[in-house]
């Protein structure tokens, strides 16, 4: 029998350090021994992500991924959302020069993120085009900007994707897009010849993130809709799209029988026909994201009825969102409120299959918790948005019910909710909960055992940098049930980004 590490065979080095997310803890690895080294190395680079502190190291991180070559090729996922772009043309094309050098290197990427506004060139997306095993790309579609300008037509070089995410497209993309989905299926029905396959497009999920913008259209998605029929896609997201009506989705969605997360987020649908029109073929969906009309929409009466008829249909449904940021015309907010009615309906037809409830600029009362939390036993992630008075007592209480909850995320304009409240909510919580927040602030939840039996549990708090939009996932559009636990400041490159505060990034800056 082994009596030291030292003697256990090295094949479950890497299944020993798998548990060990934070880039500390990996780097300490790293250094223990030479035999350690290298496991730890590639457990420490197989996601480098640099986020929105991280821009000082990322010409270190570039630099370091060019001068040793084993070290790049150990990189699977590339998350570039930050990038020194200097108003000096000598000092931005060595930064380019340096990008393009780092990606030649980064042999093994499959999964790349590059959304820095003006990060993209021809020259930069002619290196990323030239990535051998890139499956995965996300970035800033905008073709226009000063620097960074690009010709969108780079985008029909691309090898079959698996997965396409486009933040703020412009025109140029949005028209080209209908050849570029046909040209990825070309490549998959070339693909699938050679492996006796079906001739389907290898696209599984497709996101479009755009804001109050007119260029994804009617015209647009029923162009693309000959590509993606009868295709492979399980995830569609569109957000953003103000002059995208039902009308082609309808005639789409038959024709996905392999979607499984849907979301249409401020999109110029009219509830009280799409949803009932949609709901036939939605039977199979597993998460659904969308916008809340608002108080004032004059789609508000027909919006609650015609979501609870289409969760009618739903008959795998885990994952619900729900949220509304709009403003009124005074520039000052209006919360709508969730009727406990909806709520009820809610936990009446899907409340049990249950995983993610996530609510936010949509007030929901303590009572409409309690009936939710009552049917929807097996939450694990949630968010609610409370009013400016609720009975803290009486919501602790309502927790009870929920034996698998790992994440909790409360939303409120009441202020007087000190961190010891919080403590005292989570400790009151299930075993389970790993991370907690109160409006703009997130901890890890840490509990601590005594060797003694019957001594209780300890809990502390780590508070985290990020804010409540690191909470909810660094990705826009449909999710899947991949859970992450938010961990600013440890993970490779840095702290992780909220998705709001990267758009203001792409957008602001």
């Amino acid at each position: 029998m082994p009596t030291e590490l030292a003697d256990l065979p090295l094949e479950l080095l890497a299944q020993l350090l798998a548990p060990l997310v934070s880039r500390r803890d990996l780097c300490s690895a790293a250094l223990v021994c030479r035999a350690w080294r290298s496991t730890a190395q590639q457990l420490l680079l197989r996601h480098v992500r640099l986020f929105g502190r991280d821009l000082a190291i990322a010409p270190l991180l570039f630099h370091t991924l060019v001068d040793h070559p084993h070290l790049a090729a150990m990189v699977r996922k590339l998350e570039v959302r930050v990038y020194p772009l200097s108003m000096k043309l000598r000092e931005r094309q060595e930064m380019e020069d340096l990008a393009i050098r780092m990606l030649a290197n980064c042999v093994a990427v499959e999964d790349l993120v590059w959304t820095r506004k003006g990060a993209l060139t021809d020259r930069v997306f002619e290196a990323i085009v030239a990535l051998p095993k890139l499956r995965s790309f996300e970035c800033n579609a905008h073709t226009n900007l000063s620097p960074g300008s690009w010709d969108a037509d780079h985008f029909l070089d691309l090898p079959p994707l698996r997965s396409l995410s486009l933040i703020l497209p412009d025109r140029n993309v949005a028209n080209l897009l209908p050849a570029f989905l046909a040209k990825q299926r070309s490549l998959a029905a070339t693909s699938a010849s050679r492996a006796g396959d079906d001739n389907v497009l290898v696209l599984e999920e497709l996101s479009i993130l755009c804001r109050e913008s007119t260029v994804i259209n009617d015209r647009v998605v029923a162009a693309l809709a000959p590509s993606l029929a009868n295709s492979r896609l399980t995830s569609l997201a569109l957000a953003g799209c103000a002059k995208l009506t039902g009308a082609p989705l309808v005639s789409l969605l038959p024709t996905l029988p392999h979607l499984r997360h849907l979301a249409l987020e401020a999109c110029a649908l009219d509830p009280s026909t799409f949803f009932p029109a949609a709901a036939p073929n939605l039977a199979a969906l597993e998460s659904l994201k969308l916008t809340h009309p608002g108080p004032r929409h004059p789609t508000l009466a027909t919006f609650l009825p015609a979501l609870e008829s289409l969760l009618d249909h739903t008959h795998a449904l885990t994952a619900l969102t729900l949220y509304h940021s709009g403003a009124s015309a005074t520039g000052r907010r209006e919360w709508p409120v969730l009727p406990l009615a909806f709520a009820q309906h809610v936990a009446a037809t899907v409340g049990p299959r249950l995983r993610k409830f996530e609510v936010s600029g949509v007030l929901v009362g303590v009572e409409a918790i309690e009936a939710l939390t009552e049917r929807a036993r097996s939450l694990k992630n949630l968010v609610l948005h409370l009013g400016q008075d609720f009975d803290l007592p009486r919501l602790t209480a309502s927790f009870a019910h929920l034996a698998s909850l790992r994440t909790l995320h409360l939303l409120s304009q009441r202020a007087d909710i000190s961190p010891d409240d919080v403590l005292s909510l989570a400790e009151q919580c299930s075993t389970t909960l790993r991370q907690i927040g109160f409006r703009n602030r997130v901890w890890l939840v840490r509990r601590t055992y005594s060797p003694a039996a019957d001594a209780p549990a300890q809990v502390r708090f780590v508070e985290t940098a990020g804010a409540f939009g690191a909470f909810r996932r660094n990705r826009y559009g449909a999710e899947s049930d991949v859970e992450s636990e938010a961990e600013s400041g440890d993970e490779v490159g840095g702290a992780s980004a909220s998705a709001s505060d990267e758009e203001d990034d792409e957008e602001d800056e």
